[in-house]
Formats: structure tokens, sequence, C-alpha cells
């Protein structure tokens, strides 16, 4: 027996054998790398459960003031009921038997308990809450554990009001009808989320905090999994985007991971999406910007939903041999750039975390903070800080200035003299910049030079050396410099 889906297939007539086997799959499993104890999916069964699907369970959250829907399997023709919270809904299941009916909205409240019930099925699950639910998903860095992070309290109080989904990792050609979870929702506490996703949990923990209503999160991350991987095949296809892959079974193929992870969480409510991937990208740069817009674009459709979206930018990372110098820093200014110009977007800058050389900084706490803030900011309008972000640039003769919209003043690391800063024409070179006042900084243009762009951080380890007040970083950027007057920076 080589691998642990071999167990999967075989019969078990008498209860000795099923004791024996039980054991065998245990010891398989213990033997196996960790990631493929907890994220895998297991083969799927000969034949879809009739009832709910397994998105739906006991210890759930539905989206508050957002219309329910609730879906699943029955025999085709069948009629099935719904309800939940004295609230009720009738579905009819198609031919292929896939049924899916609709409850009105309701405020944050609960514990509820949901039924779907029909002739060939009666399904019912205790504990579910209304509230606000969010999409984690990504690569390696969003999927890293909470029982990894150094600095998370891994002995912290249990939380009823905050609840957890993993999504198992699978892939797929086409869309699947039916989610594998790893286990099914579970209420937050150190032995449930240890395994699940740091940044997720902690960024959870820190909504529920300020909106004191119930938390759904839902993690669907894979490691070393490229962004086209995520995108509906079709939108790739229509904005021709789509990748070319020698291998055809190859999980990095256009839509394969959207097909067996996201599409089959559609049209559930959602109140938005945390997004930390593009590490996987960096080989191909300058595609992933587009690759981003459309990834937005699939899910919002897919979902029919305006979903915001709150993109956490790389960290600090030498990639040397793998990427030519300058990569991280393309795919960061594309995330940037998304951010900049969606406005359901916002951007979580993290260039003072992290460090040259790990891929997974093991720090996650200020991060999943900074990304609570954001979305506070941006999703909830409750006045979370967003960071510091260049607003405007303006040129006269002799200096070029650059406008900041900030929460706090300005602050250089050592002083009102600030590095990083590059001055563009048919080259890039250093320039002394200082900041003037608490929003502006500012850099002389040298003489007998007509610079046409200027850029911050550009490098794959930057040094932060610009803050507000509260010490957040202001994040890299590069952007045109007007021939006269002033300009916005998007």
């Amino acid at each position: 027996m080589n691998d642990v889906s071999d167990l999967w297939s075989i019969s078990m007539p008498g209860k000795s054998n099923r004791i024996r086997l039980i054991a065998a799959a245990a010891l398989a499993l213990a033997a196996l790398p960790a990631a493929a104890q907890t994220r895998d999916a297991p083969p799927p069964p000969a034949a879809e459960r009739l009832g709910l699907d397994s998105l739906f369970g006991a210890n759930m959250v539905l989206q508050r003031d957002r219309p329910i829907a609730i879906w699943g399997r029955a025999k085709p023709g069948e009629r099935v009921e719904v309800s939940l919270g004295g609230k009720r809904a009738v579905a009819v299941a198609d031919a292929d038997g896939v049924w899916r009916a609709r409850l009105a909205p309701r405020r944050a409240g609960g514990p509820y308990r949901l039924e779907a019930s029909a002739a060939s099925f009666h399904d019912r699950y205790d504990d579910v809450m209304i509230g606000e639910v969010w999409l984690c998903a990504g690569q390696s860095n969003m999927e890293f554990r909470r029982s990894k992070a150094l600095d998370l309290d891994q002995r912290f109080a249990p939380d009823p009001g905050l609840r957890i989904l993993d999504v198992a990792r699978q892939q797929a050609p086409a869309p699947s009808p039916h989610l594998m979870t790893l286990g099914g929702w579970s209420r937050s506490a150190p032995a449930t989320a240890a395994n699940f996703s740091a940044i997720c949990h902690h960024f959870g923990q820190r909504l529920r905090a300020a909106l004191g209503v119930p938390i759904g999160l839902i993690d669907a991350a894979w490691g070393g999994t490229q962004i086209a991987a995520f995108v509906d095949e079709d939108m790739l296809t229509s904005r021709e985007l789509a990748p070319s892959i020698a291998d055809p079974a190859s999980r990095q193929n256009g839509g394969r991971v959207f097909n067996g992870m996201i599409a089959p969480l559609a049209p559930f409510a959602l109140r938005g999406v945390l997004w930390y991937q593009g590490e996987s990208d960096t080989h191909r740069p300058e595609a992933y910007g587009a690759r981003l817009a459309a990834l937005a674009a699939s899910w919002r459709k897919a979902f029919a939903q305006p979903l915001p979206f709150v993109v956490i930018q790389l960290p600090a990372f030498d990639p040397a041999p793998k990427d030519p110098s300058g990569h991280w820093a393309i795919v960061r200014e594309a995330q940037r750039r998304f951010a900049a110009n969606d406005d359901r977007a916002g951007l979580v800058v993290q260039i003072d975390q992290g460090s040259a050389h790990k891929l997974h900084p093991p720090r996650k706490a200020v991060v999943a903070e900074r990304a609570a803030a954001v979305a506070l900011a941006e999703v909830y309008r409750s006045g979370g800080a967003k960071g510091p972000r260049a607003a405007t640039i303006a040129r006269t003769k002799t200096a070029i200035r650059i406008r900041f919209a900030t929460a706090g003043a300005l602050s250089g690391r050592d002083g009102p003299a600030v590095e990083g800063f590059e001055l563009c024409a048919e080259r890039c070179a250093p320039v002394a910049a200082r900041v003037i006042g608490a929003r502006d900084v500012e850099l002389p243009i040298p003489a007998g030079t007509d610079p046409r762009s200027v850029r911050y951080a550009w490098v794959d380890v930057p040094a932060p050396a610009l803050f507000d007040g509260s010490g957040w970083p202001v994040g890299p950027f590069e952007t045109a410099i007007p021939k006269r007057g002033k300009a916005r920076i998007d």
C-alpha cells in the first residue's frame, strides 16, 4: 500500500477487517507529510450524497443582510423544503438532481436550526449563526498554519462566535458541483484553529472584536499555485490570459483550482475576499496585473456579488537565482495598481515584514491586523487604518513633489532624509528625497536631466524608509512624472 488513496478502494466486509483497515489508515496518514494530512481532498464518493451540500453544516455562519442561497442534491424532480429559524423556502430538483433554495436576508444573530428535507433525505444542522463571512484564498503564505506562527498565542480563549471552514485541496477540469471540506465547520478554539490559516484566523479574530457579530472564515489556499489556476478558464480565455502548460493535468492550468475549490462555493453569500498570492507568478511578473483583475472579475461573476478584495502585497524576499532582480517589485506594483484602480479593493503593505531568505515569514500577526484594519476601512467604512499611499505628483523646474494620503504625519526612518527613491529617464538613479511638512516628499531634479518617472522601494528586498504616524510603511510604487503641473497617482 503506497498511497493513502488506496485505502479508499478496499472493500471491508467484516468488523475485524474494518478495524484493521482503520488502524492502517491512521498509520498511513501519520506517515504522510503534514500538508497531505490536513489539506488534500480524499477521493470523491462513488455517488454524490443526497441532501445539503457539504458547505452547509452545524456551526456554520451565513452572511447577514444578503439573500441566503441553500443548495444540494435530491432525486430528479423531488420537492425539497428548506427552513432556517422558522423561515421557509421550497425548491425542486432538476434533471441532474441539483436543487437550490433562496431565503430572505437576515440580521446578525443565532443560533438557528437549518433543515432540508425531501422524500429521499432529511438533514438537520443546529448552531447555525448569521454574521459576516470572509473567503481567504491564495498560496502558501495564506495556507501557513496558525500553530507555526511565532507571534500568535497558541493558547487563546475559545470563541463560539468565530467559526472556520477549511476547503480541501483539489483541482478539476470543469467546475465541480460538490465542495470537499476538511471536517466541516468548527468553532474557534486552540485545537480546531491549529491547522487553520494563521493570517485568516487572526484576521477573523480582529473583525470579531471590532464588529461584535458572528464571523465565518473559509480558507481555500494551495501552496505553490499560480494565479491563473484560481481564475475561471473562460475569463482567462476571453481576455487572452490563459497560460500554456505542457502537462494538461497540472493544477497550474487555467481554472483548475477555481473549478475544484472556488466554483463549488458559489453562490454562497460572502462579505469579501482576503487574497494573498503572487510568489509563484514572479517568473512572469508582467502578466500578474491583468490576471489579478481577471480573478476578481471571475469571482464576482461566479458569486453574483460585487465582492470586495483585500489584497496582501508580497513581503520582502530575495528569490535569486530563481528570478531576475526586480521581479518581486513588479508583482508588488501590479497588486498596488489593482487596489488603486478598483473601487472595491484595498491593499495591505508589508515590506517591513519578512526577510531576504524566508519565503514564508513566520510572523503573521501584523499582516493579519493590517488586513483587518484595511477591511474595516474599505469595506465597513468604520474608520480603520489603510496605511499611507502616494496620491498626487507635481513637477516644478527644479523638483518633484509627491503628496501622500495618510492618517498621520510622515517621517523618515532616520529623520527628514529618505532613501529608496529613484528618478528614471534612460535609466534609474537614486535621488536624495526629503519629507516636507506632514504629507509631502520632495525629490530634487538633478541638473541636465529630464526624468520621466519616479519609483520607490523598487527592489526585491526593500529597506522601508518612510512611515506614517502609526508606523505603517509607505509601500513600493512607480508612477509617471507629468510634464508640468500635478497628476493623480494610480
